[in-house]
């Protein structure tokens, strides 16, 4: 942070039109994608999301036509059409689907687009950091172990102080904040701290 007088102003992202895709790189692993584009559209800076990262596009950068094909869909003989939905397979439907999701909650979210960013250790493989702002508080845990994770919300008091309740901005499910289930292994939850 020192290099840069605003961080929040940084482009950050996973792949472009010059590396591997996200999906090849993290040996085309769909949980793992779907942290990636959480932890994309949670942290601080300015996500950029190379087109198809949405759909499980793949493809390492050598050569740089691999990660440069066509998105699927309005071309003539396309099987998959990704604008329609016509022939995406679940996983490829769920990952768009997370990120519409995930889009549009933080179009709506003062935390995510301009708030502070607090984080914590990672602790027994869960990486938990905050974004918040004087009108909303986010939590984003990341479970990076082979087991599920308790999120101690003890641990966390600096930033869960006040608040009783959790609602995961994915699922719409609601929990007492000393009550949050664990995390499943390799996933991350986002929850808004109400």
């Amino acid at each position: 942070d020192f290099l840069y007088k605003n961080p929040t102003r940084n482009v950050i992202f996973l792949d472009n039109h010059d590396m591997s895709r996200w999906f090849s790189q993290v040996g085309e692993d769909v949980r793992t994608q779907k942290a990636g584009i959480e932890w994309l559209l949670t942290c601080r800076g300015i996500p950029q999301l190379y087109y198809g990262t949405e759909i499980l596009m793949k493809g390492f950068a050598n050569p740089d036509g691999w990660v440069r094909q066509d998105f699927p869909g309005g071309w003539p003989g396309d099987k998959k059409n990704a604008f329609t939905g016509q022939g995406l397979s679940a996983e490829e439907r769920s990952v768009q689907e997370l990120v519409r999701t995930l889009a549009n909650y933080r179009k709506g979210s003062s935390a995510l687009k301009t708030g502070k960013m607090m984080q914590f250790l990672p602790h027994e493989g869960l990486y938990v950091y905050f974004r918040w702002d004087e009108r909303q508080t986010v939590l984003c845990a990341m479970n990076t172990d082979s087991l599920p994770a308790s999120l101690n919300i003890e641990r966390y008091h600096e930033r869960t102080a006040g608040f009783r309740e959790a609602v995961d901005v994915l699922t719409g499910r609601r929990y007492p904040l000393h009550e949050i289930p664990s995390i499943p292994a390799g996933e991350m939850w986002i929850l808004e701290l109400k």
